[in-house]
């Protein structure tokens, strides 16, 4: 028995950026995790309670999204960097 796992985006959650529905937890965290960063999909799975077939759905759909994947990552650095400058006391 297959089980479908719906990746959504709601305006409210997260930004409107995708994730797992049912969780707060962002597709391209999880992809980032594992295609970026080496972490194992059991380690993922343990650290945000999700299933062997919610982290499935949710690489899926990142890998069929690279230019959103992407998109969300810039947004991210620029935030970052945005936070740093801010944060710095003046010289």
């Amino acid at each position: 028995m297959s089980v479908t796992i719906p990746v959504v985006s709601t305006p409210n959650v997260l930004g409107g950026k995708p994730r797992v529905e049912g969780t707060r937890v962002g597709v391209h965290q999880i992809g980032s995790l594992i295609r970026e960063q080496g972490w194992s999909t059991a380690a993922v799975a343990e650290a945000f309670d999700l299933t062997p077939d919610e982290i499935d759905a949710a690489l899926t759909y990142y890998e069929a999204n690279p230019q959103e994947m992407d998109a969300i990552s810039t947004e991210a650095n620029r935030f970052r960097e945005r936070l740093a400058d801010e944060s710095r006391a003046p010289r």
